[in-house]
């Protein structure tokens, strides 16, 4: 049977005559080789087209696992660029609420110094220092719980930040405890001072304007009186130490005076050197007359008159008015059994409680200056807040910063992607090879 269908088959041969061409001239071989040459060009350039680096092409046959490999990358991009971008518009645009911002804007100052500042070396350089150092523990205290708890206390800080209406991401929990309310709070406040100037600057974020309002009063509020009370504190424990020595000196001044008291009393003398001052006064006098009476009785002194009634009685004078001047003279310091009771002995205890007294007197006079000095010093306004931009209503909201907060979120998503996809693409290509 194959033998009969090849007897069948014939041979049919075909002969193609070329036709005669004449030869051609230059020209139409320039033509026809430019033709040839775009031909070619065109057809490189075909072969050379760029293929879709998803889903392959470009005349070559499709990878394996191509349709996988782009639907993962549709699947990524929703969910790396697509669902960012609507959560972020969504929430920004439509559901964020708005906050309002009070800036207040206070510097501090120092008040003249006092004369123990200037006599102890406090000069205007410690003085720059200290402020300095307030204003930074001021800043602190701004941001710390101690300023949360006073606002709480005061004005109600959860019920401002937890309003009905505020979204669910921005408001806070009540319930919270204090330690949440004061990380909530450092990102409601802003606190911030410029070492140049020292200018202290407080921006409050909240729900309504009047809310941010209060909450920078009463910020600028309680940053004054703990500027009043770093600047008093010592000075008032200095005053309470004043007090404490004015009424320790004055009891020693009460016991003293005392003490003297009952040694003149023992000693039955109101003061021994005027006393001593009295009877030399009196010596003189008696001296004096002494001189005077003996003078007399010199012109009595012949043998014819001295036994005459009147020189016996200037006899008798001078030695009375010698007697009389004996004994003031012990009185004063007199020798032997009479020296215990002179004013010489009297002088020396009444003048050890003198000395005392005199020295009680001088350490309460020393009290009394530094407790007024002190006292002074304390009512004394040593350092206040300078308040030069006060808080003011809002009557714009600033934040959220919508375009801001959308870009933050949906930029990073984009980027993301498209360096999770390069990999992808190095790791495809690597395994094709």
């Amino acid at each position: 049977m194959p033998e009969a269908i090849h007897a069948r088959q014939t041979k049919i041969s075909v002969t193609l005559a070329e036709p005669e061409r004449s030869p051609l001239s230059p020209q139409d071989a320039s033509l026809k080789a430019k033709s040839i040459a775009l031909a070619l060009r065109r057809a490189a350039n075909k072969s050379r087209a760029p293929t879709r680096v998803i889903t392959g092409g470009g005349g070559f046959p499709a990878r394996r696992g191509d349709r996988a490999f782009r639907l993962g990358v549709l699947a990524s991009f929703a969910a790396f660029v697509i669902a960012p971008f609507l959560v972020a518009s969504i929430y920004w645009g439509l559901i964020a609420s708005k906050q309002y911002v009070t800036e207040t804007k206070f510097a501090l100052r120092a008040g003249e110094a006092s004369t123990l500042d200037l006599l102890s070396g406090g000069g205007i350089g410690s003085q720059a220092s200290q402020q300095m150092q307030d204003a930074q523990v001021l800043v602190n205290f701004i941001r710390s719980r101690s300023m949360v708890e006073a606002l709480d206390r005061k004005i109600g800080l959860r019920a401002m930040f937890s309003r009905p209406g505020v979204d669910y991401f921005s408001s806070f929990d009540p319930d919270d405890p204090v330690e949440n309310l004061e990380k909530y709070w450092k990102r409601r406040v802003d606190a911030s001072i410029d070492l140049m100037s020292g200018i202290i600057s407080v921006n409050v974020r909240a729900f309504t304007p009047r809310d941010s309002l209060a909450i920078s009063q009463n910020v600028a509020e309680l940053s004054e009186r703990l500027v009043n009370e770093m600047s008093t504190r010592s000075r008032r424990d200095a005053l309470t130490q004043a007090r404490t020595e004015l009424t320790r000196a004055e009891e020693q001044l009460k016991n003293t005076t005392g003490a003297m008291r009952d040694a003149r009393n023992a000693e039955g003398v109101l003061d021994a050197p005027a006393a001593a001052e009295a009877i030399n006064k009196i010596i003189t006098t008696l001296r004096l007359e002494l001189a005077r009476t003996q003078e007399d009785l010199a012109l009595h002194s012949d043998a014819e008159t001295s036994g005459s009634p009147q020189a016996r009685l200037l006899n008798a004078r001078v030695q009375s008015l010698k007697s009389q001047i004996d004994d003031y003279s012990t009185q004063i310091a007199g020798g032997g059994e009479r020296a215990t009771d002179s004013l010489a002995q009297h002088a020396g205890v009444l003048s050890r409680h003198q000395i005392e007294l005199s020295l009680a007197q001088q350490r309460y006079a020393l009290a009394a200056s530094s407790f007024e000095s002190a006292r002074v010093d304390l009512e004394t306004q040593r350092a206040y807040l300078v308040s030069f931009l006060r808080p003011t209503l809002a009557e714009k909201s600033l934040y959220p910063r919508r375009c801001m907060e959308w870009a933050i979120i949906v930029a990073p998503a984009t980027i993301g992607w498209l360096a999770l996809v390069a990999v992808a693409f190095l790791v495809r290509d690597h395994m094709a090879k």
